[in-house]
Formats: C-alpha cells, sequence, structure tokens
C-alpha cells in the first residue's frame, strides 16, 4: 500500500511540474565559469526528446541487423552465402523426392504391366496423392500430367497385348530385331513354351535347385522384388527398347541401378511364388516394344 502511496505522490509532483521551466548548465567545478546553458526545459519536453531518441535508436538498430554484414554474429541469422547454399539444398531435395516418387511410380505400373495387370483409375489417384507435395501449381500440373502419361502407356501397352496374342510382331519392329542373338538365361530343359493365348508370356527351363541365373545381354537391372504369384523376380532393360523378365526364382543376386552383361549371374533358381509347377524352375520373358516375343526365336536351351 506504501508503494502505491509513493507513485501517487510522484506521479502528481510531475503532473504538477509537466509545464515548469528548467535551465540546465555546465559550468567549471573550480572557477564557476559557465560552460553551456539550455534554457526552457520542461518534462513535457524532455519526455518527448527521450521517445523520440528511442524510436531513432531502435530503427537504427533494425536497419544494422537488416542490412549490415553485422547481423551475421546475432543468434538466429545466417549469412548471405549460407542461406542461398540453404534455399538450393531445399529446391535440390524437392526436386529429387518428386523424381524418386515419380519413378516409383513409373516401376509400379510398369511392372504390374509385365504381369498383365493395369492400375485403375482411382489407385492412380490413391498413388499421386501418396508422392510429395510440391510448392507450386506449375509443379502440381506437371505431376497430374505424368501420372495420366504413365496410366495411358500401360494401358496402351496391355491393349496391344491382348490384341496381339501371337509371338508376331509388326513387321518394321521384326526386322529390326532379326539378328538378335541372347545368351541363354539358365541351362536345362524346357518343360513349359510361350502361349500367349494361355497368358504365358514366357519360357519355364527347369533345372536344379540354386542353380545359377544368368542375364541373357548387356543392361541395367531396373527392378527387383517378390510377390506371391512370381516369386523373387528381376527385370533388367536392354539397348533398344529389349527388356527381360526372371522369375520363381530362390534368392536375387542383383540390386536396382547395376550394369550387368550377357551371362552374369543375377540370381539363384528356385520354384518360389504360385505355380502349379513341383519341379525347380525358371519363368524367363522377353519384351520388345511392349510385346511379348517368343524368346526361342532368338536362344538356344540346352
Amino acid at each position: 500500500m506504501g508503494k502505491l502511496q509513493e507513485l501517487k505522490r510522484l506521479w502528481g509532483l510531475v503532473v504538477k511540474n509537466w509545464k515548469t521551466k528548467y535551465r540546465l548548465v555546465f559550468s567549471n567545478e573550480e572557477t564557476n565559469e559557465q560552460r553551456l546553458e539550455v534554457r526552457d526545459i520542461t518534462i513535457k519536453k524532455a519526455a518527448v526528446v527521450i521517445t523520440i531518441a528511442a524510436f531513432v535508436v531502435i530503427a537504427l538498430t533494425i536497419l544494422l541487423i537488416a542490412f549490415t554484414p553485422l547481423r551475421v554474429y546475432i543468434p538466429g541469422y545466417t549469412s548471405k552465402k549460407d542461406y542461398k547454399q540453404y534455399k538450393h539444398a531445399v529446391a535440390k531435395i524437392d526436386s529429387l523426392e518428386k523424381v524418386i516418387a515419380y519413378n516409383q511410380q513409373f516401376m509400379d505400373n510398369y511392372i504390374a504391366m509385365a504381369n498383365g495387370k493395369v492400375p485403375t483409375a482411382d489407385e492412380m489417384d490413391r498413388n499421386a496423392a501418396a508422392t510429395p507435395q510440391v510448392h507450386t501449381k506449375k509443379r502440381d500440373s506437371l505431376r497430374t500430367r505424368q501420372s495420366h502419361k504413365i496410366l495411358e502407356e500401360a494401358e496402351m501397352i496391355l491393349g496391344r497385348v491382348q490384341k496381339n496374342s501371337t509371338t508376331n510382331t509388326p513387321s518394321i519392329d521384326q526386322a529390326k530385331i532379326s539378328n538378335l542373338s541372347i545368351y541363354p538365361p539358365a541351362f536345362g530343359a524346357v518343360c513349359r513354351l510361350f502361349s500367349p493365348d494361355d497368358n504365358h508370356y514366357g519360357l519355364d527351363i527347369r533345372g536344379a535347385q540354386n542353380s545359377t541365373v544368368c542375364c541373357v545381354a548387356d543392361g541395367v537391372v531396373i527392378f527387383t522384388g517378390y510377390n506371391a504369384s512370381d516369386g523373387h523376380f528381376i527385370v533388367i532393360q536392354h539397348p533398344g527398347n529389349l527388356t527381360s523378365i526372371y522369375k520363381r526364382n530362390s534368392r536375387i543376386l542383383k540390386r536396382i541401378g547395376d550394369r550387368v552383361s550377357a551371362g552374369t549371374p543375377i540370381a539363384l533358381m528356385g520354384n518360389t511364388g504360385s505355380t502349379k509347377s513341383q519341379t525347380t524352375h525358371l519363368h524367363f520373358e522377353l519384351w520388345y516394344n511392349g510385346f511379348p516375343i517368343n524368346p526361342l526365336d532368338y536362344l538356344v536351351i540346352q
């Protein structure tokens, strides 16, 4: 209670002397000679001057921090160079996330197409929604166009496969691959032939458990995986729009992105997946420009 009364008393003195004039004199203490004299000083004028000075100091401090190199010494601020590098890194990470998402989506649709399945529109929408968000409408538009393009390509390829249920490819394409010769993927007896009419788009080659499965030509591993129908499988992309697929393996020896040559071991033969066969075998498919082709036309199985 005493502090409150003291504050009221001081405030009363300020109000009472608000306009009272004072004089400020600077003099030599030894000689009492006046060196500087300031007249007509009031509490009101002093308050105005102090307020303006405070605003000026605050403004100058803000300008000093915002527009001079001194701001790097303030906690939380970075140099202009570091800030540019940070923005550049963020942009790169965002782009890489987008590219990885689109590549994964493409590979999922590609493998589905190779297995005779095409994602529905609802599945494509869910896949697109699962990809990382981007920051501009332009990128959103690009994502939509690419997603629809992937779906259209997958549907087109499957349509071509269904319409062309024989081993014949178009005459122009047939001419391009007439000289194709590939390395045998495995050594053994053919236990089931290529039969598109029965949705069997490859050869079944019988062999010993864990015998070597080899790459048929130079290329790059674009996918490896496992599913209930095909077991352990590996997909290799070769030059000239040629793709080879190896299924039913007991083990995969290569990873996605590995470069392989003709004759390189890529898997071990097995009998994985849902198959009616009771024997160890390799299911081998060869695709050219989206068409399944008969591997026996281009290799010799011993």
